[in-house]
């Protein structure tokens, strides 16, 4: 009897010490991953406080991230870069990115086809939208005619390859092209550059930085400027062949203040002008400071 009351008693002491192990493990497991996930934090947020001065920061996943930190297939131009390359319009960019094609078409004004990975639109009906999707500081460009945008006053241009819609939206399922301007920041400066070129290109470009408020309101403006001849010359058929115009009745459409020449005009040239102003305004002392971002936000 006594061994039997015993044994009886041993088993639920055995019990209760394995439920008190595992306690005890599942309680270690839980507190290292707590101190794995901390660390993995505090990692990142003194990788995010130790950018330095050659690391690209992006905005990729709405939050400033070095691009090497970055979990996307990206690539990123500042405009320094940019600069130095001598690139002026975002067809440029595909040189330095890879699995990118982007070409300009004039079907009914100038137009770029953006195609990441073989996936785009060729098609520059405005019932389509395009594949790739394109933006100019986070606001969505849904149309393909008139995206053939100049790389004026750009801080940096990030290429987004694969399916962004989590993140960019609809229509980004082959990637997503983001263009980001300079914001006033009230340093003063700026810049003017001309070009010239065959067929009578002038390229003007030009930029300043102003301080409207001592540390409160700053404004920058930014404009371009592009004329060339083209490189087709069109002439006159019944100036050129006036028997076959007389035999035909084939009308001329020189007018008579025109030159003798029978040359009507060119096409393929370009002539634009375009322009952009910004306003930044800080209400306090602290909006717009990274470090207090971080620590407040």
């Amino acid at each position: 009897m006594r061994l039997r009351n015993a044994g009886n008693h041993s088993k639920p002491i055995f019990l209760r010490g394995a439920c008190a192990s595992r306690m005890a493990l599942a309680a270690a497991l839980l507190s290292s991953g707590s101190m794995v996930a901390t660390n993995a934090a505090a990692q990142d947020g003194e990788e995010e406080r130790s950018f330095g001065d050659d690391a690209i920061i992006v905005t990729a996943q709405f939050r400033e991230q070095s691009i090497q930190s970055t979990p996307v297939a990206i690539t990123a131009l500042t405009g320094e870069q940019i600069e130095a390359r001598g690139q002026t319009s975002i067809v440029d960019i595909a040189q330095k990115a890879p699995s990118v094609k982007l070409t300009e078409t004039n079907q009914q004004g100038p137009a770029l086809q953006a195609f990441i990975r073989g996936i785009g639109q060729a098609d520059h009906s405005p019932a389509f939208e395009p594949g790739v999707g394109m933006y100019v500081d986070d606001v969505y460009y849904a149309t393909l005619t008139g995206s053939l945008l100049d790389l004026l006053d750009v801080e940096r241009v990030e290429v987004l390859r694969g399916p962004q819609g989590t993140l960019a939206g609809m229509n980004s399922i082959g990637g997503a092209i983001k263009l980001y301007s300079k914001k006033p920041n009230g340093d003063g400066d700026g810049f003017v550059e001309v070009s010239v070129g065959n067929y009578d290109r002038v390229d003007l470009r030009a930029g300043a930085d102003f301080t409207l408020v001592e540390d409160r309101l700053f404004a920058r403006i930014s404009g371009t400027s592009r004329n060339q001849e083209g490189y087709v010359t069109r002439y006159d058929y019944a100036c050129t062949h006036p028997q076959l115009a007389q035999q035909y009745n084939i009308p001329s459409e020189i007018q008579s203040s025109q030159s003798d020449d029978c040359k009507l005009g060119t096409e393929g040239g370009k002539s634009y002008v375009a322009g952009r102003g910004s306003l930044r305004w800080l209400p306090t002392e602290y909006a717009g400071r990274d470090d207090y971002r971080r620590c407040h936000a």
